[in-house]
């Protein structure tokens, strides 16, 4: 049992000396101090995980009715890229691809020339030494700390692919990792994907590859090339190119390519481009369009505004080995930047025309052939086997000089000099009777074949141990 505590009231006092006073308040202070050193110490600790964090906001969604400026982009260049041996032109600051500083200020760029998005060339998540899947990643990283969308560029011919098992496959992934990065680019919520080279597939194979990867159609897909009837199954179409050898008319090309997406249901995504050259690639097959101090670059924007174009592609930031770069290089300076700025901000600014009925065609004088075909080859004698002189499109108008015997095939002066066109894909028009047969070149004067050689020059790409060739291929009809 405890014992009761007693105290004895005869005690003296005890006193509080002013000593014990002064310690008591050091105490308190030193506790304060403490204290307040533990706050400043987590506030810091805290900071870096809270600016990490802070991209990683999905940046404000777009609407599929945005008058959006996008740009094709080009992940692929390293440390042997930069020469006037394989280029006509080199950028202002050299580099390579996979520099994130690199990324950050090629970002910063777009933005300054009211670019919305960048749209980056992918070769799918697997095969050793391809960089396009880690660029693509770091890339979506860069846009998303400086409030930036990116969009895939789906190369479907990519040497790391090449069946359709592959293609569906690295389209899952596509969708599944990369389209859920809060930086990429969505219309309606949808992630936007766009395409190369989808007629190496029909539309069905198509219809089950989407079938497999995106039964509800919650992506974008954005097809290309002058074949519409992919819009059965993809929900945008665009020209990689318009600039073409021979020539085309741009804004007749445009208001026929958007004519046919618009009949289909699709969203038209016009293109522009500021110039062509591939002749340091291409030796004896390629060809440059000049830009004309810029007047070609502004023919291109004018087009696509007139055509009705809902969203425009630029062909492009940074394609190098084909001369279509808008990046400022050693030749132009920031020329193309900002005069990117200049037509982005129009667009944007720009209502869509209202379409005035086409006008009759008036039947021509003389015998024309008038194509009607997207593309239609140029042949230097009357059958498939003769050589391929080049191409027009349709609408184009041939002054017809000949013919064959069984009438099956015209002799037309194209881009002043004589071709060979299929009969059944161009009408006849104008007195075509009055023709005169034409001598058909003879098998000993007939020029070689072209022939496709592992030794036709090329870009070089080197990727890991393996040397590949890049090398332009245009989508045409037999």
């Amino acid at each position: 049992m405890r014992e009761s505590l007693q105290f004895d009231s005869t005690l003296p006092a005890i006193e509080e000396h002013p000593a014990h006073r002064l310690r008591l308040g050091w105490r308190i202070l030193i506790t304060l101090i403490l204290l307040l050193l533990v706050m400043v110490l987590g506030m810091l600790l805290q900071s870096p995980r809270a600016a990490s964090a802070a991209p990683a906001s999905r940046p404000s969604a777009q609407s599929s009715a945005d008058r959006l400026v996008l740009a094709f982009y080009y992940t692929w260049f390293d440390e042997t890229t930069w020469s006037y041996d394989k280029l006509s032109d080199l950028p202002a600051e050299s580099y390579i691809s996979r520099d994130r500083a690199v990324m950050g200020r090629h970002i910063e760029q777009a933005q300054s020339a009211g670019i919305d998005a960048l749209v980056v060339a992918w070769y799918g998540p697997n095969g050793a030494g391809n960089q396009t899947e880690p660029n693509l990643a770091a890339l979506l990283d860069e846009a998303a700390a400086r409030g930036f969308k990116i969009a895939a560029l789906f190369e479907t011919d990519s040497p790391f692919l090449g069946s359709v098992e592959a293609t569906t496959g690295a389209l899952q992934h596509l969708l599944s990792v990369h389209a859920n990065h809060p930086a990429y680019l969505r219309v309606d919520g949808r992630p936007v994907v766009f395409f190369w080279r989808p007629g190496l597939y029909g539309v069905e194979t198509w219809a089950a590859i989407r079938n497999q990867v995106d039964p509800n159609h919650g992506a974008f897909w954005v097809s290309e090339g002058v074949d519409t009837s992919l819009l059965a199954i993809f929900d945008g179409h665009h020209l990689y190119s318009n600039t073409w050898n021979p020539p085309s008319d741009l804004l007749a090309t445009n208001r026929k390519f958007a004519a046919r997406t618009d009949a289909a249901g699709g969203l038209w995504v016009a293109t522009v481009m500021p110039g062509y050259n591939d002749v340091k690639i291409r030796p004896g097959s390629g060809f440059a369009q000049d830009r004309e101090g810029g007047a070609y670059y502004a023919r291109s924007w004018q087009a696509a505004i007139d055509s009705g174009a809902d969203w425009v592609i630029i062909n492009s930031f940074n394609e190098w080995p084909e001369g279509s770069y808008i990046e400022p290089s050693v030749a132009f300076g920031r020329q193309y930047l900002d005069l990117t700025a200049s037509w982005s901000s129009q667009f944007k600014a720009a209502s869509a025309p209202v379409a005035s009925a086409p006008a009759a065609e008036i039947a021509p004088d003389a015998p024309t052939a008038i194509v009607r075909t997207p593309v239609l080859n140029l042949r230097a004698g009357p059958g498939v086997e003769f050589d391929l002189l080049g191409y027009v499109v349709e609408g184009n108008r041939l002054p017809i000089i000949g013919r064959n015997a069984a009438m099956t095939w015209w002799q037309v002066e194209a881009v002043g000099a004589q071709a060979w066109v299929f009969g059944e894909l161009v009408e006849a028009a104008g007195p075509v009777d009055q023709t005169p047969i034409a001598a058909t070149p003879a098998t000993g004067d007939e020029p070689a074949p072209i022939e496709t050689s592992a030794d036709e020059p090329g870009f070089r790409l080197t990727i890991g141990d393996q040397v590949y060739i890049l090398r332009q291929v245009r989508t045409t009809t037999p």
